[in-house]
């Protein structure tokens, strides 16, 4: 029927065209486009459908393929292990880690301890696979990564501590050569004595075992006390008559006073001269009555105050008492004449002057029988 009334259209067009003189060239290409359009009609060739993929293929594709986002990763030794969305995480799982680390080498959670390795967290964008829940799970004796991959690390903890022991101080030993003495002849002037002490260490531990020990701090408890030994070096060596002349101690140019001598004295001995002088004579110079070692200069604590000991050989002492201060130390070597305190009125003293004493063998001698007071 559409043929039919396709043949009767074009029989009206004919018509028309006719009736309008066209040219018989025009009808004939008309004619022959026509005759093209029956010749192609019904041979058309249908569209090619391709094959589209079922929904479930779709989702699948869609699954296996990773988002990224922004987060922050975790690596030891430079090997990258999980990441985690916030640094928080981070840091907390790497805390989690270290303490079971801990825990495992059974080692005081109280120390300083942290990771021999580094261990770095670092910010960045990571794909959505590699964000896991339980992170510290994987950093234990082995390291696995996010994929469960084993990592060529170990993870050691390093501890540090410190530790406190009572010590021995051991006493130095100081040898003095002196030609007062008879050559090869030796005395001790001054004992020595061990002291005591608490020494502090730093140590450092791997993995639970002690690797190094360093002193941090030594508070000495009781001091070490200097042993003072003598060496005669003289063929002949010092004799008491020889010492006969001492210098004074004491020596104003005017107003000197000799306020106590030596001898019996309120009810009790008194052991060397009271020396002073008309005016005053407070942080007035004393000076050594002969060559010799020091062998004390402090408060005696006995009543004598600051107090000066020189050891001048042959058993010969001489003493300097209730100074203002000391201006040497155990073990200088004094000569005569050498300025070696400043009166004073410390110790058992009503007043400022210089108690000086003489003792051979440690037994008081009168000092008139060395020094020239009169």
């Amino acid at each position: 029927m559409a043929e039919v009334a396709l043949l009767a259209n074009i029989s009206v067009n004919l018509q028309k065209i006719l009736k309008n003189k066209i040219t018989v060239l025009s009808v004939l290409a008309f004619v022959v486009a026509l005759s093209c359009v029956f010749a192609f009609a019904g041979n058309t060739a249908e569209p090619e459908i391709q094959e589209i993929s079922s929904t479930e293929s779709i989702a699948d594709e869609v699954e296996t393929s990773p988002e990224i986002f922004a987060g922050y990763g975790i690596y030891v030794d430079g090997y990258f292990v999980a990441a985690t969305h916030t640094s928080e995480q981070a840091n907390n799982v790497v805390a989690a880690s270290l303490a079971n680390r801990v825990a495992s080498f059974g080692i005081d959670a109280s120390l300083n301890n942290s990771f021999n390795n580094s261990v770095e967290i670092i910010f960045g964008d990571y794909s959505s696979e590699t964000y896991v829940e339980d992170i510290a799970s994987l950093m234990g004796e082995s390291v696995f990564n996010y994929s469960g991959e084993q990592l060529p690390v170990n993870l050691s903890v390093t501890s540090v501590s410190t530790y406190s022991e009572n010590v021995v101080l051991d006493y130095e030993t100081k040898t003095v050569y002196t030609d007062s003495m008879k050559d090869g002849t030796t005395k001790v002037v001054q004992e020595g004595f061990n002291g005591e002490g608490i020494q502090t260490y730093e140590i450092t531990s791997l993995n639970g075992v002690e690797i190094s020990r360093n002193p941090l701090c030594l508070e000495v408890t009781t001091q070490a006390v200097e042993e003072i030994v003598r060496v005669g070096t003289s063929a002949d060596g010092m004799t008491t008559a020889s010492l006969a002349n001492f210098v004074r101690p004491y020596n104003p140019e005017d107003g000197l006073v000799i306020s106590s001598y030596f001898g019996y004295r309120w009810g009790t001995n008194h052991n060397g001269l009271d020396i002073c002088r008309n005016g005053g004579c407070f942080k007035d110079a004393v000076v050594a009555a002969s060559a010799g070692v020091v062998i004390n200069a402090k408060d005696s604590r006995n009543g004598y105050g600051n107090c000066v000991i020189i050891d001048h050989g042959d058993g010969i002492t001489t003493l300097y008492a209730h100074l203002n201060q000391c201006l040497v130390e155990p073990g200088d070597i004094v000569e005569a004449g050498e300025e070696i305190g400043l009166i004073g009125n410390t110790g058992y003293s009503f007043g400022p002057h210089l108690h000086f004493e003489v003792r051979i063998d440690n037994v008081p001698v009168n000092p008139l029988m060395f020094v020239d007071y009169e």
